[in-house]
């Protein structure tokens, strides 16, 4: 069975890379495995056409941008607003800590999606 110009194995293996770079960008390699998953949304992401490689492309792309966006910013203002003292450090550890485990949670999730051959219901992108 065809899904527009790839074929239904290609679509599943396509989904467990996403997820897999995904899961690789927030616990091995932060920012190369970025750009594979990148890689990824540039080439299949971006059609009009929806599809189950398409589907987890764009939502653990999103997700690192957001993950990305959320830890970054949460933790810098967190450092700013409460300074360089013990209980500022406490805070953006803590911060950090629930923030990133949250979305390799997430992540787990979109990988067991993946392999059931199922989309990601929420968010959807």
């Amino acid at each position: 069975m065809r899904y527009g110009n790839v074929d239904k194995n290609e679509q599943e293996s396509l989904a467990r890379q996403a997820e897999g770079w995904y899961l690789c960008n927030l616990l091995i390699l932060p920012g190369i495995s970025f750009l594979f998953l990148l890689r990824l949304f540039l080439k299949h992401g971006r059609d009009d056409e929806s599809s189950l490689a398409k589907n987890h492309i764009r939502q653990t792309f999103f997700m690192s941008l957001i993950g990305g966006s959320l830890v970054m910013v949460g933790c810098l203002t967190l450092y700013l607003g409460l300074g360089n003292t013990p209980n500022g450090w406490m805070w953006v550890i803590l911060y950090f800590t629930i923030v990133h485990t949250s979305f390799v949670l997430w992540g787990l999730l979109g990988l067991a999606w993946a392999l059931a051959k199922k989309p990601i219901a929420y968010p959807n992108f």
